[in-house]
Parts: structure tokens; sequence; C-alpha cells
């Protein structure tokens, strides 16, 4: 007998063919039976008519930084509502492994600043290795699948320390290199599916091109694959993507270009240019995919952020904050500091930038972090949506005196301004919902409570929400710039295939039932910039490894996913 028979449903199997009426049968967690046309309901404990509804295999978020999040956040209610089944996460070369040196005390930190609780709330830090962490995310329980990947600046921190503490070196020692080729080669025996590299962040921004390439040798030993936030993704983005792939051929590993796209108006268009590099390096052997989110803007924060002169990740307080700025006395130390830390920065750039210089890295110089960070959300001035916080600054303030336009600008929204970094264009987005080699994904990670939008720090995007519902209801059912077909392809088949998984991202009889029904015709997003923290509306049931994890509409209660580990 089935567990679970799902009958009626048209079945959009993630390969790309076109969809038929048919009925699957789950038994044991896993796929077992896939029929066109109707079966006996008294072959099933429970039988769910999917009239009407698409069944599809669960999404796979192939850029996820729910490692952040996960252990608080465990039932992940806003992945599981948004169709999500499994996600890659480990992303832009951060993580919660190796947690030795620094980074044992900067992934609590970062975690907690991620999940909004105390540090205290995770409970004493018990991990140190891979296998150690999924084994405690194990015995807590998870809504979903995760598969973890080690990030670059971890390994980094972990042998040669955080910048300013020896993570500022361009070249590491040979015994350093040997110390990080060491640590990865153990978080892949334990299960790591690849390495994650943020080359625009700390400390991973100081890398040459080399170091990369032998670390991802190590990957390419046990069949994992190489993700990467690039060195560039705006005026230098055609050569950070020659750098990606020269990367992949030089190490033999596939690829993926974590969340592309081409930011501010002046790089408009070059993402057609990265796609046919990419479709180049496909024809020569390279294995090489992007992954991308349907959104305008990129990562969003409160207002407040910007008055932080560390990086303190723990819950922040508002109305703390907005005495601060309201005290005369205060305001002026803390100004004075974040204009010495403005000039520290632009000096270090500058250095940085003529270091990888001579190693044949192109990176940019300083930038104006005020130019390229965007007003989305402003209960005071509206009218200031959309305009960078340079403008912003000029028409709120001192036209020469940028930080008391800011100040009067989180004043007046008594804190709840909230900011984006980047814009993108929309045709060029049209064109990765488009590409077959471009994979959807949020960049976001998996929440189970609601926010608070007025603190400062790293604010929740409505892509966390909103991606895939956002795709298949505004790109494939109203503009049909996508098949329906193609598009949950790019949701499932595609990012599996980069991950290596095997039994997961399509319907097939002996695959893990993770599976999504939603109602094309229905189906949307409804997270904005404003209101991030949305459910979208039309996705119905969801199985996590069998198991019902949303039910009409409802979270279960479930907590059937799987902590993933590599087989290379």
């Amino acid at each position: 007998m089935l567990d679970i028979l799902i009958k009626g449903a048209w079945v959009v199997d993630g390969t790309g063919s076109r969809a038929y009426r048919g009925a699957i049968g789950v038994k044991d967690g896993r796929i077992v039976l896939i029929r066109r046309g109707g079966v006996d309901e008294g072959e099933a404990r429970r039988v769910i008519d999917a009239d009407g509804l698409v069944c599809s295999p669960g999404f796979i978020d192939l850029h996820s930084h729910s490692d952040y999040s996960i252990f608080i956040h465990n039932h992940a209610v806003s992945s599981l509502r948004a169709g999500v089944t499994t996600e890659a996460v480990g992303m832009c070369g951060y993580g919660v492994f190796p947690a030795r040196g620094q980074l044992a005390d900067e992934a609590p930190k970062r975690m907690a600043g991620m999940s909004q609780v105390p540090v205290g709330e995770l409970g004493e830090r018990d991990w140190e290795t891979l296998d150690d962490w999924m084994q405690k995310l194990e015995r807590r329980g998870i809504g979903i699948n995760v598969a973890h990947f080690v990030g670059h600046g971890a390994l980094r921190i972990a042998v040669m320390g955080q910048e300013g503490a020896g993570g500022e070196a361009t070249v590491p020692s040979p015994e350093q290199l040997q110390a990080m080729k060491d640590e990865l080669r153990a978080c892949m025996e334990q299960g790591a599916f690849g390495l994650s590299s943020g080359l625009e962040y700390a400390p991973g921004r100081n890398a040459t091109t080399g170091e990369l390439v032998e670390l991802c040798r190590v990957v390419a030993l046990y069949g994992g694959a190489y993700v990467s936030h690039m060195r560039s993704e705006a005026d230098l983005l055609i050569s950070a993507t020659k750098e990606f792939i020269s990367i992949c051929r030089d190490a033999g590993i596939p690829g993926s270009i974590s969340h592309h796209k081409a930011i501010g108006e002046e790089n408009w268009g070059k993402v057609r240019a990265t796609l046919a590099l990419m479709e180049e390096a496909r024809s020569q052997g390279v294995d090489v995919i992007c992954d991308f989110y349907p959104w305008e803007y990129a990562a969003q924060s409160n207002l407040g952020s910007f008055f932080y002169t560390d990086f303190e990740i723990s819950p922040r307080d508002a109305d703390s904050l907005r005495a601060r700025l309201t005290n005369a006395g205060e305001w002026a130390a803390l100004k004075s500091r974040l204009r010495e830390q403005e000039e520290k920065e632009r000096r270090a750039a500058e250095g940085r930038a003529r270091v990888l210089a001579e190693h044949g890295v192109k990176v940019s110089g300083p930038e104006d972090p005020l130019a390229s960070c965007y007003v989305v959300h402003s209960p005071s001035h509206p009218e200031l949506v959309g305009a960078n916080l340079r403008e912003a600054c000029r028409v709120l303030g001192d036209p020469e005196d940028a930080w008391e336009g800011l100040r009067r600008l989180y004043l007046d929204d008594e804190g709840y301004c909230q900011v984006a970094g980047g814009r993108m264009w929309v045709e060029d987005i049209r064109a990765l919902v488009r590409h077959p080699l471009a994979a959807v994904s949020t960049d976001g990670w998996t929440l189970a409570r609601i926010p608070d939008l007025r603190r400062p720090g790293i604010s929740p995007h409505p892509r966390n929400y909103g991606t895939y519902a956002r795709v298949l209801g505004e790109f494939v059912r109203e503009e049909r710039y996508v098949p329906l077909e193609e598009a949950v392809r790019k949701m499932t088949s595609l990012p599996a295939g980069l991950l290596g998984l095997r039994d997961r991202g399509l319907l097939a009889e002996g695959f893990w039932a993770d599976l999504c029904l939603f109602d094309p015709a229905n189906i949307a997003n409804t997270a904005t910039h404003s209101g991030p923290c949305a459910y979208p509306v039309g996705i119905k049931y969801v199985l996590v490894n069998g198991v019902v994890a949303v039910d009409n509409g409802e979270e279960a209660g479930a907590l059937a996913g799987q902590v993933l580990r590599h087989k290379g």
C-alpha cells in the first residue's frame, strides 16, 4: 500500500519535457509509482486530489545562507512555503566550519545576527568540524534538506586569520596553503559538496587566482563543485567571469557563478556577454552554469547598518541607536570614527588593487558605497525610493556631509528605512530567466519567525520568500517569457546536476519524494521591500522525503529534512 497517492496532477518532471496528467505514488520516502492517467484510490493511506495543480520536484536553491539561521529556524517555514525542499548552504566564502581560531567566535555571532537571537540562544558552541555541525543539525531536526559547501574565506580565517590578523596576505606561505588544503580535504571526506568563494569580501578578496585553482583541485578529486561570488558584478564583470571560467578549466571542476547579475546602469547588458562566455566554455568541455534571483535590487539591510564601525554581529537595538544619533556629543564622536573607517577602507582598497595587479588579477579600486546603495523603503520620504544614498543625502542634508543626510533619513523614518545594494536591469533578468544555463536561487536564508525590520543590520529581502513564485507567476504565466516546464527544470534538475544529486531534482521512480504542488493559474509572489516577509500564494502542498510539510497551504510542522552528505 502506498503512503501517499497524488492523483489528477499536471506532472512536470523537471527534465523540461512537456507536462502530462498523471498520478504519483509515494512509499517510505521515495517515489515508487508514476503513471499517466489515474489509479485506484484504494491503494494509498492518503490521497491528494491535485486536479488543476502542477506536481513538480521540490525546488532546489543553489545559493542559500541558511547555515546561519537553520539551527534556530529549524522548521524552515519560509523555504517550505516557497516550495523549496533542498538548499545548498555555505555560500560566498562564508561558513560555520571549520570553527577554529577567529572563526570560532565569528560564526556564532553571525548566526545570532541572521537569526535575530542572542548568542546564548544558540547554546554552547559544541562543533568544530563539518561533521560535528551536521550531527548537531541532525539532533535538532530540520524541515528541509541541506547540502553544505566549504567557504574559502572560512578556510583562510581558520588558517591565516581574518584581515588585519594575517588574512590580508595575498600569497599564503606554502605551509598555510597546505594547511588550507588539508582542512578542505577533511571537509570533503566528511560530505561537503564543494568550495564556495566570496571574492569581493574579506578575507577572500585577497586571494590570487592560483590559490583558488589549488584548492579547487582538491575538491575536484572528490567530484565536488566550485561556486563563486566573483570579484566583480559591475565594471569588471566580464574579466571576473573569465577568471571564474579559467579556475574551473585549470582545476577540472564544474562550477556555478553565484547570483549572476550586472550592477549599475553603465553595466546593463553585460549579462549577455557573460552568458556567451559560459556557452563558449561549455563547448570546450568546461562545465559551468550560473544561478540568479529575479529581483532588481541586491542585498537588503536596515539603514542603521551604516552607523556601525565594526562587524559586531549580534541583535542590535534601534531605539539605542536613535538615542545615540540624537545626542550631539555621541553623534560627533561616532561620525568622526565613521569617517576614519571610511578613509581606512579606501586606502586598503587601493593597496589591495595594487598588490593583486602584480599577480595578474584585476579588481576595482575604492568604490563609493553610498552611490551603489538605494533606498527601497522610507515611510517618511517615499519620494526617495529608488534614489541612491548619495542622491538622498543631497536632498536631505549638507551636500558636503553625507553622514548628516543619512542621520536625518534614519531618524525621520524612526529606524524603519530599508536600503539595498546594487540595481539590475529587468532585461538582464529576463535573459537569465530564459537562458538554459541559469538556475533559479534566492541568496536568502530560511526563517520561521518574522524578524524586526527596525533592527540595524542585514534584513530579509523579498527574494527569501517570493523568488520561485515570482518566476512562475510573473515570467511564466503573465509574461510567457519562458515555458513552465523549462522554468521548473531551472529550479530542480539543473541545480541538482551541479550538486551531483543523483536521486533528487526529478520526478522519477526511486527518487526521493521531494515534491511541490502549486496552482499555475494563481501562484504569485506577495513579498516587497517594505514587507519582505510575506508568503507566496498558490503553493498548496510540499513533501520532503515523502512527508507532507505544507498541507493545503499551511505549514504542517514536519521535520523531515536530511543533512545531505556528498558521495564523491
